[in-house]
């Protein structure tokens, strides 16, 4: 390491990947605490946080080190202030919880019963509201991005009033020739405006952020009234609070001597206004250690870390590489500036690999994962990486199939998982057999297996079905199906399976297994009456799901499925000790339903293949990384703009030019999306992306995509650039 010393504010520690920040970042931390000092010890993250931890040596002393996230640590002094205030405690909520909040407040919206409605203040035909879940979950999008940029309502809706007057009261130049040839020709005739239209599309821009502030507003106010706080929104209230009313804060701006950050480049705007209304706007005492190549949450949280080091005072270069071999940086730095790096010379260190189909790609990957292991490698030196978790149930799925253990981390839902379903219906079945779409998952699960002859039979008329105890009333059918439809056939398979109607119709083996099924549901049922939520979960799964298992590398991946389904449900019964299966059933199915940036897996297993997406890989390095569906559109993925942007500069952007309209495009979006290079923007931080995925890799790095590459207009082709 060397210094270069300029007298100022904060300390800045950067350099790219693997040159030793973070060990430089705890060294210096460890020297700041010599002497009863108390330093903070943090980073964006809470996985990040959580291997700091991990790297502390053992005899620090006790409380010379916090090591805790900045949403936590805010939350711990909002509820101190409240306490020496006698006011009650607070409640931390995850960001689902925080969506559902959300969606109580648009209620009202979408129901069209505000009284700017009523009244005609509001256009009703406004941007996004045709699809009002799509409208719903945008403007949750951006209202959390305010509030990790410390923007209130009242300054929001003030920028976009500001943005909307400065940008039609002196509209620019549609016509100009630079501007045309950077649109997109089908998105042309949007800039084909005369001021009528331009004065329709403002006033429904000014509609539009009436309604957005609102509900920013009142989502707040929920909040507030509810006692219930994310980690971002418990940064925003704290460093608000902070700021107007500093008394209440002294003691917590005396806690800390210094802070060191790491991963510096992902703080938000409140992170930043945290850390500078507990160390002063210099940020004086703080280090902040990160590498501005490595900054790819721009776009999801509007972080903006990387430019607080420019206004370091003292610069600390790390320039040294301990991690990656030469021709493995030359790859990174080739697939974050392809004009940088120069042609890649062939080395036994990087593997390109291009499959026909995503099945080849997927068995690439999985057959050199399983040589790895044999040749000596310890699974958990090996990672796969990809941009979206979403995306990668095929290489897991692969890799199981070869028998080599996984497990994934990252930003998804656990209730896209096949054995999570399974679980889910064994559960089910023990609330409400009428639920058939579970029903028929239990059917066809391990655990029972029937064939689809006898499901079918399950699902038909007995020759002489027992007579319900209450008849349904004649014309009881639903009048939008038809004459011929029966309701009796919504209850007809939960009726088989549950009563026996049609057992004899059924292969012994079939009948037999059916039976075990109704003691089970009827053992369940009799426990719900003694056992807690947490105690009958188990009792179910361990007769179902769990039961049918194998030893392999599948069983052992899907054991920690529901490993992971167990500690939600222990969880979800701690927050609400009087619920019962039913409500935890029910919630279940709000969070499968949410957003996947909304959720988020924790690695299980210490023994297995990291299958992880990029910001889950930060901070961590392997021997072998497989960087995968490196294509256009998954790799970088391909820009899909919300259906409103918002600016500090120009305010709102709506998309969607609803109404008497000829284009489909707003003129200020088509401007501003082509002026601001938005799509460049987010090229280069998928890019960063891929630098940051590749520069994980010790020793052997494989890239690899399906398909054949496209021309690279709307995004790169990496692998290609970089020979493959």
């Amino acid at each position: 390491m060397t210094r270069d010393v300029v007298q100022g504010a904060a300390t800045a520690l950067v350099g790219r990947a693997g040159t030793g920040k973070t060990t430089e970042l705890l060294r210096l931390a460890l020297e700041a605490a010599q002497g009863g000092r108390r330093v903070l010890l943090t980073a964006p993250s809470e996985a990040a946080v959580a291997r700091l931890r991990a790297r502390l040596p053992q005899d620090v002393v006790p409380g010379a080190i916090e090591c805790l996230p900045l949403g936590a640590l805010a939350f711990e002094l909002l509820c101190e202030a409240r306490a020496n205030e006698g006011l009650a405690a607070l409640t931390a909520i995850d960001d689902v919880r925080a969506s559902q909040h959300f969606e109580r407040v648009g209620a009202r919206l979408f129901a069209l019963e505000w009284t700017e409605f009523v009244n005609e203040e509001i256009d009703p035909e406004i941007t996004g509201l045709r699809a009002p879940e799509r409208f719903s979950a945008a403007a949750f999008r951006l209202i959390r991005k305010l509030r990790a940029s410390l923007v209130s309502p009242e300054a929001f809706r003030a920028m976009a009033l500001r943005g909307a007057m400065e940008f039609y009261g002196r509209p620019p130049n549609f016509a100009d020739a630079g501007l045309i040839m950077d649109t997109d020709p089908k998105y042309r005739d949007s800039l084909h405006v005369t001021p009528a239209e331009l004065e329709r599309q403002r006033a429904r821009e000014v509609d539009l952020v009436k309604i957005l502030a609102q509900l920013y507003a009142a989502y707040a106010e929920e909040l507030v009234a509810r006692g219930c706080l994310t980690p971002t929104d418990a940064i925003y209230e704290a460093t608000m609070l902070m700021r107007q009313r500093p008394e209440r804060f002294g003691a917590a701006r005396r806690r800390f001597a210094a802070a060191f950050v790491d991963h510096a480049q992902d703080l938000t705007g409140a992170e930043l206004g945290l850390l500078e209304a507990l160390f002063g706007e210099a940020l004086g005492p703080v280090t902040l250690a990160g590498d501005e190549a490595q900054a790819t949450r721009g776009f999801a949280t509007g972080a903006r870390g990387a430019a607080v080091f420019k206004r370091a005072g003292r610069t600390i270069p790390a320039t040294t590489s301990y991690r990656s071999l030469p021709a493995i940086e030359r790859a990174a730095r080739r697939g974050l500036d392809p004009a940088s790096a120069g042609a890649l010379e062939r080395s036994d260190a990087v593997e390109l690999f291009r499959g026909s189909t995503a099945r080849d790609e997927a068995r690439f990957v999985a057959a050199e994962a399983s040589r790895l292991i044999a040749d000596g490698l310890a699974p958990e030196r090996i990672a796969v990486i990809t941009r979206n978790l979403g995306c990668a149930h095929a290489y897991v799925d692969a890799l199981l199939a070869h028998g080599v253990p996984a497990d994934v981390a990252g930003a998804a839902s656990l209730y896209e998982f096949p054995a999570v379903l399974d679980a889910l219906a064994a559960l089910w079945s023990a609330v409400d057999p009428f639920r058939h779409e579970y029903l028929l998952r239990n059917l066809e699960a391990p655990w029972l297996r029937l064939s689809d002859a006898s499901i079918a039979v399950l699902c038909g008329d007995a020759e002489a079905p027992q007579p319900l105890l209450f008849e349904l009333p004649e014309g009881a059918g639903d009048e939008d199906a038809g004459p011929r439809w029966d309701r009796r056939r919504d209850l007809r398979l939960g009726r088989n399976v549950t009563r026996g109607d049609v057992d004899s119709a059924l292969p012994d083996e079939a009948r037999a297994r059916v039976g075990e099924f109704r003691a089970a549901r009827a053992r369940w049922e009799a426990a719900a009456r003694t056992l807690s939520l947490p105690e009958l979960a188990r009792t179910i799964l361990a007769e179902s799901a769990l039961a049918t298992l194998g030893p392999g590398a599948r069983g052992r991946f899907e054991a920690g499925l529901i490993a992971r389904l167990i500690a939600e449900i222990d969880a979800f019964a701690a927050r609400e000790p009087l619920a019962a299966l039913d409500d935890f059933l029910a919630w279940a199915e709000c969070v499968a339903d949410a957003e996947s940036d909304l959720l988020n897996l924790s690695l299980r297993d210490p023994g297995a293949v990291r299958v992880l997406d990029v910001e889950a890989a930060k901070g961590e390095e392997f021997e072998a990384v497989f960087v995968v569906d490196v294509r256009a559109g998954a790799w970088p993925r391909y820009y899909v703009p919300d259906a409103f942007l918002f600016t500090p500069k120009y305010g709102m952007i709506p998309k969607e030019n609803v109404g008497d309209a000829a284009a489909a495009r707003t003129a200020k979006f088509t401007y501003v999306f082509s002026r601001s290079k938005i799509r460049d923007s987010y090229n280069r931080e998928e890019r960063r992306a891929f630098y940051c995925a590749a520069s994980r890799a010790r020793t052997r790095l494989y890239v690899s995509a399906y398909g054949r590459p496209t021309r690279g207009r709307a995004a790169p082709e990496i692998l290609a650039e970089l020979g493959g």
